[in-house]
Protein backbone atom coordinates (compact mmCIF):
# COMPACT_ATOMS: atom_id res chain seq x y z
CA UNK A 1 0.00 0.00 0.00
CA UNK A 2 1.37 3.32 -0.75
CA UNK A 3 -0.16 7.08 -0.02
CA UNK A 4 1.64 9.97 -2.41
CA UNK A 5 0.72 13.52 -2.89
CA UNK A 6 -0.15 14.56 -6.44
CA UNK A 7 2.66 16.74 -7.38
CA UNK A 8 0.21 19.82 -7.54
CA UNK A 9 -0.79 19.05 -3.67
CA UNK A 10 2.92 18.81 -2.79
CA UNK A 11 3.54 22.83 -4.00
CA UNK A 12 0.23 23.42 -1.94
CA UNK A 13 2.39 22.13 1.25
CA UNK A 14 -0.86 21.52 3.08
CA UNK A 15 0.10 20.03 6.56
CA UNK A 16 -3.69 20.25 7.98
CA UNK A 17 -6.98 19.01 7.11
CA UNK A 18 -8.77 21.43 4.69
CA UNK A 19 -11.76 23.31 6.10
CA UNK A 20 -13.22 22.22 2.19
CA UNK A 21 -12.97 18.87 3.12
CA UNK A 22 -14.76 19.33 6.68
CA UNK A 23 -17.51 21.55 4.77
CA UNK A 24 -18.10 20.01 1.91
CA UNK A 25 -17.08 15.87 2.45
CA UNK A 26 -17.20 15.64 5.91
CA UNK A 27 -21.11 15.66 6.31
CA UNK A 28 -22.14 13.45 3.79
CA UNK A 29 -19.75 10.28 5.03
CA UNK A 30 -19.56 7.56 7.07
CA UNK A 31 -17.29 7.55 9.87
CA UNK A 32 -15.18 4.41 8.29
CA UNK A 33 -14.75 6.77 5.21
CA UNK A 34 -14.09 9.67 7.25
CA UNK A 35 -11.26 7.62 9.29
CA UNK A 36 -9.75 5.58 6.00
CA UNK A 37 -9.13 9.17 4.58
CA UNK A 38 -7.43 11.28 7.20
CA UNK A 39 -5.31 8.05 8.20
CA UNK A 40 -4.07 7.96 4.56
CA UNK A 41 -4.03 11.84 4.14
CA UNK A 42 -1.73 11.05 7.59
CA UNK A 43 0.32 8.15 6.10
CA UNK A 44 1.24 10.76 3.09
CA UNK A 45 3.19 13.31 6.02
CA UNK A 46 4.78 10.30 7.07
CA UNK A 47 5.81 7.78 4.50
CA UNK A 48 7.66 6.21 6.94
CA UNK A 49 4.63 4.44 8.58
CA UNK A 50 3.03 3.12 5.89
CA UNK A 51 3.37 -0.43 5.47
CA UNK A 52 0.59 -1.75 3.29
CA UNK A 53 -3.17 -1.99 2.87
CA UNK A 54 -3.13 -5.03 5.68
CA UNK A 55 -1.06 -2.66 8.29
CA UNK A 56 -4.20 0.25 7.70
CA UNK A 57 -6.98 -1.71 8.51
CA UNK A 58 -5.33 -3.53 11.52
CA UNK A 59 -4.51 0.09 12.62
CA UNK A 60 -8.40 1.34 12.32
CA UNK A 61 -9.64 -1.85 13.13
CA UNK A 62 -11.71 -2.72 9.79
CA UNK A 63 -10.86 -5.18 7.35
CA UNK A 64 -8.66 -4.66 4.28
CA UNK A 65 -11.87 -4.87 1.54
CA UNK A 66 -13.40 -2.41 4.31
CA UNK A 67 -10.75 0.16 3.96
CA UNK A 68 -10.32 -0.45 -0.05
CA UNK A 69 -13.87 0.51 -0.60
CA UNK A 70 -13.43 3.64 1.41
CA UNK A 71 -10.57 4.65 -0.86
CA UNK A 72 -12.77 3.98 -3.89
CA UNK A 73 -15.68 5.69 -2.37
CA UNK A 74 -13.19 9.28 -2.10
CA UNK A 75 -12.16 8.51 -5.36
CA UNK A 76 -16.24 8.88 -6.75
CA UNK A 77 -15.62 12.23 -4.96
CA UNK A 78 -12.05 12.73 -6.59
CA UNK A 79 -10.10 13.66 -3.94
CA UNK A 80 -7.58 10.76 -4.62
CA UNK A 81 -7.09 8.52 -7.34
CA UNK A 82 -6.52 4.67 -7.17
CA UNK A 83 -3.29 4.30 -9.24
CA UNK A 84 -2.71 0.45 -8.46
CA UNK A 85 -4.64 -2.21 -7.36
CA UNK A 86 -2.03 -4.46 -6.77
CA UNK A 87 -0.28 -3.59 -4.49
CA UNK A 88 -3.02 -1.73 -3.92
CA UNK A 89 -2.01 2.37 -4.03
CA UNK A 90 -3.87 5.85 -3.85
CA UNK A 91 -2.21 9.28 -4.78
CA UNK A 92 -4.37 12.02 -2.79
CA UNK A 93 -5.48 14.78 -4.95
CA UNK A 94 -5.84 18.54 -3.10
CA UNK A 95 -9.40 19.26 -2.14
CA UNK A 96 -9.76 22.53 -4.17
CA UNK A 97 -9.56 20.77 -7.65
CA UNK A 98 -13.34 19.47 -6.14
CA UNK A 99 -14.32 22.66 -4.65
CA UNK A 100 -15.84 24.20 -7.58
CA UNK A 101 -18.53 21.88 -7.66
CA UNK A 102 -20.38 19.66 -4.86
CA UNK A 103 -19.10 16.31 -3.92
CA UNK A 104 -20.41 13.76 -6.75
CA UNK A 105 -23.12 11.55 -5.69
CA UNK A 106 -25.09 9.37 -6.49
CA UNK A 107 -28.81 10.22 -8.25
CA UNK A 108 -31.21 10.22 -5.52
CA UNK A 109 -34.24 8.76 -8.26
CA UNK A 110 -32.43 5.86 -9.35
CA UNK A 111 -32.50 4.67 -5.04
CA UNK A 112 -35.74 6.59 -3.76
CA UNK A 113 -37.47 2.98 -4.11
CA UNK A 114 -34.40 0.90 -2.54
CA UNK A 115 -34.40 3.73 0.46
CA UNK A 116 -38.35 3.22 1.45
CA UNK A 117 -37.09 -0.28 1.21
CA UNK A 118 -34.33 -0.15 3.47
CA UNK A 119 -35.85 1.58 5.74
CA UNK A 120 -38.97 -0.34 6.04
CA UNK A 121 -36.23 -3.03 6.96
CA UNK A 122 -35.04 -1.09 9.74
CA UNK A 123 -37.76 0.37 11.54
CA UNK A 124 -36.14 0.54 15.14
CA UNK A 125 -33.74 3.28 13.63
CA UNK A 126 -33.35 5.82 11.09
CA UNK A 127 -30.81 5.18 8.06
CA UNK A 128 -27.99 8.26 8.38
CA UNK A 129 -27.05 9.81 4.80
CA UNK A 130 -23.87 7.97 5.17
CA UNK A 131 -24.76 4.33 5.58
CA UNK A 132 -27.36 5.27 2.45
CA UNK A 133 -23.95 6.07 0.57
CA UNK A 134 -22.27 3.21 1.88
CA UNK A 135 -25.11 0.78 0.25
CA UNK A 136 -24.97 2.71 -2.64
CA UNK A 137 -20.90 2.44 -3.18
CA UNK A 138 -21.56 -1.20 -2.44
CA UNK A 139 -24.12 -1.80 -5.58
CA UNK A 140 -22.21 0.48 -7.86
CA UNK A 141 -18.95 -1.64 -6.84
CA UNK A 142 -20.24 -5.04 -7.15
CA UNK A 143 -22.99 -4.40 -9.62
CA UNK A 144 -25.60 -5.43 -7.03
CA UNK A 145 -29.04 -4.87 -8.17
CA UNK A 146 -31.31 -2.99 -6.16
CA UNK A 147 -33.40 -5.69 -5.26
CA UNK A 148 -30.91 -7.78 -4.51
CA UNK A 149 -29.31 -5.67 -2.29
CA UNK A 150 -33.01 -5.28 -0.71
CA UNK A 151 -32.88 -9.09 -0.24
CA UNK A 152 -29.34 -9.24 1.50
CA UNK A 153 -30.37 -6.53 3.92
CA UNK A 154 -34.03 -8.75 4.50
CA UNK A 155 -31.59 -11.73 5.10
CA UNK A 156 -29.34 -9.69 7.70
CA UNK A 157 -32.30 -8.52 9.88
CA UNK A 158 -33.64 -12.29 9.79
CA UNK A 159 -30.33 -13.65 11.30
CA UNK A 160 -29.85 -10.34 13.95
CA UNK A 161 -32.81 -8.62 13.99
CA UNK A 162 -34.21 -5.47 12.90
CA UNK A 163 -31.58 -3.09 14.80
CA UNK A 164 -28.63 -5.08 12.97
CA UNK A 165 -25.58 -2.62 12.35
CA UNK A 166 -24.95 -1.44 8.76
CA UNK A 167 -21.62 -3.11 9.36
CA UNK A 168 -22.60 -6.83 9.50
CA UNK A 169 -24.53 -5.77 6.43
CA UNK A 170 -22.24 -4.36 4.42
CA UNK A 171 -20.05 -7.23 5.10
CA UNK A 172 -22.51 -9.84 3.65
CA UNK A 173 -23.15 -7.48 0.37
CA UNK A 174 -18.98 -7.17 0.36
CA UNK A 175 -19.16 -11.10 0.87
CA UNK A 176 -21.78 -11.91 -2.09
CA UNK A 177 -20.49 -9.04 -4.62
CA UNK A 178 -16.83 -10.75 -3.92
CA UNK A 179 -18.43 -13.67 -5.27
CA UNK A 180 -20.56 -12.39 -8.28
CA UNK A 181 -23.76 -12.90 -6.50
CA UNK A 182 -24.99 -9.62 -7.81
CA UNK A 183 -28.51 -10.46 -9.14
CA UNK A 184 -31.81 -11.04 -8.26
CA UNK A 185 -32.00 -14.68 -8.77
CA UNK A 186 -28.15 -15.48 -8.31
CA UNK A 187 -28.90 -14.41 -4.33
CA UNK A 188 -31.81 -16.55 -3.91
CA UNK A 189 -30.32 -19.58 -4.81
CA UNK A 190 -27.74 -18.99 -2.79
CA UNK A 191 -29.99 -17.75 0.05
CA UNK A 192 -31.87 -21.23 -0.30
CA UNK A 193 -28.38 -23.09 -0.73
CA UNK A 194 -27.81 -21.26 2.88
CA UNK A 195 -31.03 -22.50 4.83
CA UNK A 196 -30.27 -25.97 3.53
CA UNK A 197 -26.92 -25.51 5.06
CA UNK A 198 -27.76 -24.43 8.22
CA UNK A 199 -29.01 -27.49 9.22
CA UNK A 200 -25.65 -28.99 9.01
CA UNK A 201 -24.09 -25.51 10.20
CA UNK A 202 -26.04 -26.17 13.20
CA UNK A 203 -24.56 -29.44 13.61
CA UNK A 204 -21.04 -28.68 13.09
CA UNK A 205 -21.64 -26.19 15.68
CA UNK A 206 -22.77 -28.31 17.98
CA UNK A 207 -19.70 -30.63 17.77
CA UNK A 208 -17.94 -27.52 17.92
CA UNK A 209 -19.71 -26.90 21.61
CA UNK A 210 -20.17 -23.01 20.16
CA UNK A 211 -23.49 -21.70 21.42
CA UNK A 212 -24.35 -19.39 18.30
CA UNK A 213 -26.40 -19.15 15.76
CA UNK A 214 -24.96 -19.35 11.81
CA UNK A 215 -23.37 -16.80 10.08
CA UNK A 216 -23.09 -16.39 5.66
CA UNK A 217 -19.50 -17.06 6.63
CA UNK A 218 -19.87 -20.00 8.35
CA UNK A 219 -21.65 -21.18 4.66
CA UNK A 220 -19.09 -19.70 3.10
CA UNK A 221 -16.43 -22.44 5.04
CA UNK A 222 -18.88 -25.30 4.44
CA UNK A 223 -19.21 -24.86 0.79
CA UNK A 224 -15.27 -24.95 0.65
CA UNK A 225 -15.27 -27.76 2.60
CA UNK A 226 -17.36 -29.62 0.23
CA UNK A 227 -17.08 -28.17 -3.11
CA UNK A 228 -13.37 -27.70 -2.90
CA UNK A 229 -11.66 -30.09 -0.83
CA UNK A 230 -14.63 -33.00 -1.26
CA UNK A 231 -15.65 -33.47 2.19
CA UNK A 232 -19.00 -35.00 3.35
CA UNK A 233 -20.88 -33.18 4.98
CA UNK A 234 -21.37 -36.21 7.63
CA UNK A 235 -17.13 -36.71 8.57
CA UNK A 236 -16.95 -32.53 7.98
CA UNK A 237 -19.40 -32.74 11.52
CA UNK A 238 -16.98 -35.93 12.80
CA UNK A 239 -13.92 -33.69 12.06
CA UNK A 240 -15.67 -30.99 14.18
CA UNK A 241 -16.07 -33.31 17.16
CA UNK A 242 -12.32 -34.11 17.48
CA UNK A 243 -11.58 -30.19 16.97
CA UNK A 244 -11.33 -29.45 21.19
CA UNK A 245 -10.82 -25.64 20.36
CA UNK A 246 -10.45 -22.84 18.19
CA UNK A 247 -14.05 -23.16 16.54
CA UNK A 248 -14.60 -22.77 13.19
CA UNK A 249 -11.36 -21.16 12.10
CA UNK A 250 -9.15 -24.11 13.58
CA UNK A 251 -11.68 -26.56 12.23
CA UNK A 252 -11.11 -25.05 8.91
CA UNK A 253 -7.07 -25.65 9.42
CA UNK A 254 -7.65 -29.26 10.55
CA UNK A 255 -9.47 -30.25 7.45
CA UNK A 256 -7.08 -28.42 5.63
CA UNK A 257 -4.49 -31.02 6.69
CA UNK A 258 -6.40 -33.92 6.47
CA UNK A 259 -6.79 -32.93 2.85
CA UNK A 260 -2.74 -32.65 2.37
CA UNK A 261 -2.80 -36.19 3.35
CA UNK A 262 -6.05 -37.35 1.76
CA UNK A 263 -7.91 -38.33 4.74
CA UNK A 264 -11.30 -38.22 4.27
CA UNK A 265 -13.50 -41.16 5.95
CA UNK A 266 -14.39 -40.95 9.50
CA UNK A 267 -11.56 -44.25 9.77
CA UNK A 268 -8.93 -42.47 8.38
CA UNK A 269 -10.07 -39.03 10.07
CA UNK A 270 -10.08 -41.26 13.87
CA UNK A 271 -6.78 -43.18 12.60
CA UNK A 272 -4.71 -39.91 11.74
CA UNK A 273 -6.01 -38.44 15.10
CA UNK A 274 -5.06 -41.40 17.02
CA UNK A 275 -1.99 -41.41 15.39
CA UNK A 276 -1.59 -37.83 16.14
CA UNK A 277 -2.20 -38.44 19.79
CA UNK A 278 0.25 -41.57 19.67
CA UNK A 279 3.04 -39.35 18.40
CA UNK A 280 2.65 -37.01 21.49
CA UNK A 281 2.46 -40.41 23.78
CA UNK A 282 6.10 -41.37 21.49
CA UNK A 283 7.65 -37.97 22.08
CA UNK A 284 6.58 -38.07 25.80
CA UNK A 285 8.27 -41.53 26.00
CA UNK A 286 11.84 -40.13 24.21
CA UNK A 287 12.21 -37.36 26.21
CA UNK A 288 11.60 -40.01 29.49
CA UNK A 289 14.45 -42.22 27.86
CA UNK A 290 17.16 -39.37 27.17
CA UNK A 291 16.01 -37.76 29.97
CA UNK A 292 15.73 -34.76 28.78
CA UNK A 293 12.71 -31.58 28.95
CA UNK A 294 11.32 -30.37 26.00
CA UNK A 295 8.92 -27.25 26.50
CA UNK A 296 7.43 -27.03 23.43
CA UNK A 297 6.19 -31.10 22.11
CA UNK A 298 4.85 -29.38 18.98
CA UNK A 299 8.28 -28.43 17.78
CA UNK A 300 9.84 -31.43 18.50
CA UNK A 301 7.87 -33.21 16.65
CA UNK A 302 7.76 -31.35 13.63
CA UNK A 303 11.33 -30.92 13.73
CA UNK A 304 12.35 -34.78 14.53
CA UNK A 305 9.58 -37.37 15.14
CA UNK A 306 7.42 -36.89 11.80
CA UNK A 307 11.02 -37.05 9.82
CA UNK A 308 12.31 -40.63 11.81
CA UNK A 309 8.30 -41.61 11.59
CA UNK A 310 8.87 -40.96 7.31
CA UNK A 311 12.10 -42.98 7.80
CA UNK A 312 10.11 -45.87 8.49
CA UNK A 313 11.45 -46.59 12.03
CA UNK A 314 8.53 -47.83 14.47
CA UNK A 315 7.92 -46.06 17.98
CA UNK A 316 9.65 -49.71 19.93
CA UNK A 317 12.77 -48.82 17.45
CA UNK A 318 13.31 -45.40 18.25
CA UNK A 319 12.50 -45.90 22.13
CA UNK A 320 16.00 -48.32 21.92
CA UNK A 321 17.70 -45.77 20.15
CA UNK A 322 16.89 -43.10 22.60
CA UNK A 323 17.60 -45.74 25.40
CA UNK A 324 20.85 -46.51 23.78
CA UNK A 325 21.81 -42.81 23.62
CA UNK A 326 20.80 -42.14 27.27
CA UNK A 327 23.37 -45.48 28.09
CA UNK A 328 26.14 -43.71 25.99
CA UNK A 329 26.23 -40.59 27.35
CA UNK A 330 24.71 -38.77 24.23
CA UNK A 331 21.15 -38.27 25.35
CA UNK A 332 20.38 -35.24 23.29
CA UNK A 333 17.60 -35.19 20.62
CA UNK A 334 20.10 -33.58 18.50
CA UNK A 335 22.68 -36.95 18.85
CA UNK A 336 19.83 -38.90 18.65
CA UNK A 337 19.02 -37.22 15.17
CA UNK A 338 22.30 -38.04 14.02
CA UNK A 339 22.80 -41.79 14.98
CA UNK A 340 19.41 -42.60 13.43
CA UNK A 341 20.75 -40.88 10.19
CA UNK A 342 23.56 -43.50 10.73
CA UNK A 343 21.37 -46.06 11.11
CA UNK A 344 19.14 -45.35 7.71
CA UNK A 345 22.19 -44.42 5.67
CA UNK A 346 23.55 -48.69 6.12
CA UNK A 347 20.41 -49.70 5.86
CA UNK A 348 19.16 -50.66 9.80
CA UNK A 349 15.81 -49.10 10.20
CA UNK A 350 13.64 -52.34 11.47
CA UNK A 351 13.80 -53.24 14.86
CA UNK A 352 15.99 -56.36 14.58
CA UNK A 353 18.16 -54.84 12.63
CA UNK A 354 19.04 -52.03 14.93
CA UNK A 355 19.23 -54.52 17.79
CA UNK A 356 21.85 -56.59 16.13
CA UNK A 357 23.79 -53.16 15.18
CA UNK A 358 23.30 -52.04 18.41
CA UNK A 359 24.68 -55.73 19.75
CA UNK A 360 27.94 -55.79 17.31
CA UNK A 361 28.72 -52.89 18.77
CA UNK A 362 27.89 -53.61 22.34
CA UNK A 363 30.64 -56.93 21.63
CA UNK A 364 32.98 -54.59 20.14
CA UNK A 365 32.90 -52.31 23.08
CA UNK A 366 33.69 -55.65 25.47
CA UNK A 367 36.72 -56.44 23.59
CA UNK A 368 37.58 -52.89 23.34
CA UNK A 369 36.79 -52.74 27.68
CA UNK A 370 39.59 -56.04 27.28
CA UNK A 371 42.02 -54.00 24.88
CA UNK A 372 42.11 -51.38 27.89
CA UNK A 373 42.24 -53.28 31.03
CA UNK A 374 45.20 -55.34 29.19
CA UNK A 375 47.28 -52.84 29.06
CA UNK A 376 46.55 -51.50 31.97
CA UNK A 377 43.90 -48.90 31.21
CA UNK A 378 41.35 -48.21 34.16
CA UNK A 379 38.05 -46.23 31.78
CA UNK A 380 35.55 -46.60 29.58
CA UNK A 381 35.58 -47.08 25.83
CA UNK A 382 35.59 -43.91 23.90
CA UNK A 383 35.19 -42.61 20.21
CA UNK A 384 38.91 -42.72 19.71
CA UNK A 385 39.14 -46.61 21.06
CA UNK A 386 36.90 -47.73 18.38
CA UNK A 387 38.79 -46.05 15.87
CA UNK A 388 41.88 -47.60 16.74
CA UNK A 389 40.27 -50.51 16.79
CA UNK A 390 38.62 -50.41 13.05
CA UNK A 391 41.94 -49.41 12.20
CA UNK A 392 43.50 -52.37 13.22
CA UNK A 393 40.96 -54.61 12.12
CA UNK A 394 41.97 -52.81 8.19
CA UNK A 395 45.76 -53.98 9.29
CA UNK A 396 44.76 -57.80 9.69
CA UNK A 397 45.26 -58.49 13.13
CA UNK A 398 43.13 -60.91 14.91
CA UNK A 399 42.14 -60.20 18.77
CA UNK A 400 44.20 -62.47 19.61
CA UNK A 401 47.35 -60.24 18.28
CA UNK A 402 45.88 -56.98 19.82
CA UNK A 403 45.64 -58.43 23.22
CA UNK A 404 49.44 -59.60 22.31
CA UNK A 405 50.46 -55.87 21.67
CA UNK A 406 48.45 -54.98 24.74
CA UNK A 407 50.46 -56.92 27.23
CA UNK A 408 53.99 -55.29 25.99
CA UNK A 409 52.10 -51.77 25.81
CA UNK A 410 51.08 -52.23 29.70
CA UNK A 411 53.08 -49.89 32.02
CA UNK A 412 54.04 -47.60 29.17
CA UNK A 413 53.23 -44.06 29.55
CA UNK A 414 50.72 -44.02 26.22
CA UNK A 415 49.67 -47.35 26.32
CA UNK A 416 47.41 -47.02 23.24
CA UNK A 417 49.79 -44.95 21.34
CA UNK A 418 52.41 -47.94 21.94
CA UNK A 419 50.09 -50.33 20.92
CA UNK A 420 49.33 -48.46 17.46
CA UNK A 421 53.67 -48.55 16.83
CA UNK A 422 53.90 -52.33 17.95
CA UNK A 423 51.02 -53.18 15.69
CA UNK A 424 52.56 -50.90 12.92
CA UNK A 425 56.21 -52.88 13.23
CA UNK A 426 54.25 -56.07 13.01
CA UNK A 427 52.40 -55.14 9.95
CA UNK A 428 56.03 -53.87 8.28
CA UNK A 429 57.27 -56.91 9.28
CA UNK A 430 54.61 -59.33 8.14
CA UNK A 431 53.68 -60.74 11.57
CA UNK A 432 50.22 -61.72 11.87
CA UNK A 433 50.61 -65.09 14.25
CA UNK A 434 51.13 -65.14 18.00
CA UNK A 435 53.69 -68.14 17.04
CA UNK A 436 55.49 -65.39 14.98
CA UNK A 437 56.13 -62.67 17.68
CA UNK A 438 58.33 -64.15 20.19
CA UNK A 439 61.32 -64.08 17.69
CA UNK A 440 60.48 -60.70 16.22
CA UNK A 441 60.53 -59.12 19.79
CA UNK A 442 64.35 -58.50 20.62
CA UNK A 443 64.01 -54.76 21.66
CA UNK A 444 66.04 -54.68 24.95
CA UNK A 445 64.28 -52.61 28.31
CA UNK A 446 66.58 -50.14 27.87
CA UNK A 447 66.03 -49.36 24.28
CA UNK A 448 61.93 -49.24 24.38
CA UNK A 449 62.53 -46.86 27.59
CA UNK A 450 64.72 -44.67 24.99
CA UNK A 451 61.92 -45.19 22.21
CA UNK A 452 59.55 -44.18 24.90
CA UNK A 453 60.47 -41.51 26.21
CA UNK A 454 61.53 -39.56 22.27
CA UNK A 455 58.00 -40.65 21.02
CA UNK A 456 56.79 -39.14 24.21
CA UNK A 457 58.79 -35.62 22.86
CA UNK A 458 58.15 -36.15 19.18
CA UNK A 459 54.35 -37.12 20.38
CA UNK A 460 54.12 -33.48 21.98
CA UNK A 461 55.56 -31.51 19.71
CA UNK A 462 53.56 -33.22 17.00
CA UNK A 463 50.01 -32.43 19.10
CA UNK A 464 50.93 -29.22 19.08
CA UNK A 465 51.70 -28.39 15.61
CA UNK A 466 48.34 -30.28 14.83
CA UNK A 467 46.19 -28.92 16.98
CA UNK A 468 47.28 -25.08 16.15
CA UNK A 469 46.65 -25.91 12.36
CA UNK A 470 43.25 -27.96 13.37
CA UNK A 471 42.78 -24.98 14.82
CA UNK A 472 43.13 -22.57 11.91
CA UNK A 473 41.22 -25.09 9.58
CA UNK A 474 38.14 -25.22 11.97
CA UNK A 475 37.95 -21.59 11.30
CA UNK A 476 37.68 -21.97 7.77
CA UNK A 477 33.33 -21.54 6.68
CA UNK A 478 32.09 -24.85 6.08
CA UNK A 479 35.21 -26.50 6.78
CA UNK A 480 34.16 -28.49 10.05
CA UNK A 481 31.11 -30.24 8.53
CA UNK A 482 33.31 -31.75 5.83
CA UNK A 483 35.80 -32.58 8.53
CA UNK A 484 33.41 -34.18 10.66
CA UNK A 485 31.92 -36.00 8.22
CA UNK A 486 34.88 -37.73 6.95
CA UNK A 487 35.72 -38.98 10.51
CA UNK A 488 32.71 -40.60 11.01
CA UNK A 489 32.99 -42.16 7.29
CA UNK A 490 35.87 -44.68 8.29
CA UNK A 491 33.91 -45.88 11.06
CA UNK A 492 30.71 -46.60 8.30
CA UNK A 493 33.10 -48.25 5.65
CA UNK A 494 34.44 -50.41 8.34
CA UNK A 495 31.23 -51.75 8.87
CA UNK A 496 30.53 -51.92 6.13
CA UNK A 497 33.49 -53.63 4.93
CA UNK A 498 32.83 -56.18 7.85
CA UNK A 499 29.28 -56.94 6.47
CA UNK A 500 30.35 -57.43 3.06
CA UNK A 501 27.83 -54.84 1.72
CA UNK A 502 29.82 -54.13 -1.90
CA UNK A 503 27.01 -51.16 -2.89
CA UNK A 504 27.58 -49.71 0.38
CA UNK A 505 31.29 -49.65 -0.05
CA UNK A 506 31.26 -48.42 -2.99
CA UNK A 507 28.52 -45.61 -2.35
CA UNK A 508 30.79 -44.27 0.54
CA UNK A 509 34.15 -44.30 -1.01
CA UNK A 510 32.65 -42.10 -3.88
CA UNK A 511 31.56 -40.16 -0.83
CA UNK A 512 34.75 -40.05 0.72
CA UNK A 513 36.30 -39.13 -2.10
CA UNK A 514 34.36 -36.18 -2.65
CA UNK A 515 34.85 -35.10 1.03
CA UNK A 516 38.39 -35.68 0.13
CA UNK A 517 38.45 -33.59 -3.00
CA UNK A 518 35.98 -30.54 -0.69
CA UNK A 519 38.37 -30.39 2.47
CA UNK A 520 41.45 -30.34 0.30
CA UNK A 521 39.88 -27.17 -1.75
CA UNK A 522 39.42 -25.41 1.20
CA UNK A 523 42.64 -26.36 3.03
CA UNK A 524 44.46 -25.18 -0.05
CA UNK A 525 43.78 -21.61 -0.06
CA UNK A 526 45.00 -21.23 3.95
CA UNK A 527 48.58 -23.15 3.31
CA UNK A 528 47.58 -26.44 4.96
CA UNK A 529 46.66 -30.22 3.84
CA UNK A 530 44.85 -32.89 5.57
CA UNK A 531 47.61 -34.32 6.50
CA UNK A 532 48.80 -31.35 8.50
CA UNK A 533 45.45 -32.13 10.60
CA UNK A 534 47.01 -35.53 12.26
CA UNK A 535 49.98 -34.94 14.87
CA UNK A 536 52.69 -36.38 12.59
CA UNK A 537 56.54 -36.19 13.60
CA UNK A 538 59.68 -37.08 11.51
CA UNK A 539 62.67 -39.45 12.92
CA UNK A 540 65.59 -37.32 13.39
CA UNK A 541 67.90 -40.18 11.84
CA UNK A 542 66.30 -41.38 8.35
CA UNK A 543 64.07 -38.43 7.83
CA UNK A 544 61.27 -40.62 7.65
CA UNK A 545 57.83 -39.26 8.35
CA UNK A 546 54.72 -41.00 10.46
CA UNK A 547 51.94 -40.49 12.59
CA UNK A 548 51.60 -40.26 16.01
CA UNK A 549 50.48 -43.30 17.03
CA UNK A 550 51.23 -45.63 14.93
CA UNK A 551 55.12 -44.62 13.42
CA UNK A 552 57.96 -46.74 14.56
CA UNK A 553 60.77 -46.70 12.27
CA UNK A 554 63.50 -49.15 11.70
CA UNK A 555 65.97 -46.22 13.46
CA UNK A 556 64.53 -47.43 17.32
CA UNK A 557 64.54 -51.01 16.81
CA UNK A 558 68.55 -50.50 16.54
Amino acid sequence: MTCSYAKEFSKSAFTDVENAFINEYLPESTGDAVKVYLYGLFLCQHPEQDKGLDDIASTLNMSADSVKSCFMYWEEFGLLSIVSIEPFAVQYLPVRSSFSSKPRKYKAEKYTEFTKSIQALLPSRMISTGEYTEYFNIMETYSIKPEAMIMIVKYCTDRKGSDVGYRYISTVAKDFGNRGINTVDKVEKELASYIMRTGVIERILKALSLKRQPEIEDSTLLKKWTQDLNFEEENIVFAASKVKKGGMAKLDAFLLELYSIKSFSKEEISDYVNKKESIYELAIKINKALSVYVEVLDTMIDTYIKKWISYGFTDETLLMVASHCFKRGSNTLQDMDALLETLRNRGFIDLSSVGDYFENEKKQDEFIQKVLTTAGINRRPNPWDRENLAMWKTWNFSNEMILEACKLSAGKSSPIAYVNGILSSWKNKGIFNVSDISTSVSVSTDSQESYNREYERRRMNALSTAQKNTDTAMSIDGFSAVYGRLNGIEKDLAFAEINGDSNALAKLEAEKKELLTRAENLLEKHGLTLRDLSPRFMCEKCNDTGYVGTHRCDCFNK
